[in-house]
């Protein structure tokens, strides 16, 4: 038999083995944030969306947080790849890691590869991708074709995809946000939710596109 007809006999087989199913057009994973919800309904479903936290202290664990709170909260499973090993866990509740997949890697190229895998993992309801501890310099040799691969990967998933960046850099994002505004050192007597609430990422691309 031909390649080619073995290949699209294959791709029957898989296809009736491992129907997919089809996701609502424009299905959206709320955020809690009001700002970011209020601008798009939450993040994409089946798109990449970057955070660009272009600023120190500007907010990008914060949302993080936030994103652990509600994804606790809806009983999705959440996969953070850290790219450089700066989460810290103990800065949380036990109760919001017990849904969290923590990916620790050694650096971006790792981070990449974690990223292209976690995507495909039908268990998940979001995977973020933390790079902004990543060199400037490694952030630079990363060609666009990874990151178009990597939307593709996620076009068919039933899941949400978030990338911090330090500064805008990822071509297929669908959606970009930017944290430009520090979080004063005063404010971390106050409560973690009430801080996120007030966090004011601001819309900078939005070409999503339908998905049927």
């Amino acid at each position: 038999m031909p390649l080619p007809a073995k290949l699209a006999t294959l791709r029957h087989l898989l296809a009736e083995r491992f129907p997919t199913v089809p996701r609502p057009v424009g299905a959206t994973l709320v955020t809690g944030i009001p700002v970011l919800d209020a601008a798009t309904g939450g993040l994409p479903v089946g798109a990449i969306t970057e955070l660009v936290c272009a600023t120190p202290s500007c907010g990008g664990h914060l949302l993080l947080g936030q994103l652990l709170v509600a994804t606790r909260a809806t009983r999705i499973r959440v996969a953070l790849i850290d790219s450089h090993d700066s989460f810290d866990p103990g800065s949380f509740a036990p109760d919001l890691l017990a849904h969290l997949v923590w990916v620790r890697c050694a650096n971006t190229t790792m981070a990449l590869s974690a990223a292209d895998l976690l995507v495909r993992d039908a268990n998940l309801g979001l995977v973020v991708l933390d790079l902004r501890r990543a060199p400037a310099a490694e952030l630079r040799r990363i060609p666009s074709t990874t990151w178009y691969r990597l939307q593709r990967a996620v076009e068919p998933a039933a899941l949400a995809c978030v990338v911090e960046t330090p500064r805008a850099g990822v071509p297929s994002a669908q959606l970009r946000f930017e944290l430009t505004a520090g979080v004063d050192v005063t404010a971390l007597d106050r409560p973690r939710p009430e801080l996120a609430a007030e966090l004011a990422p601001a819309l900078r691309r939005q070409r999503l596109q339908a998905v049927g």
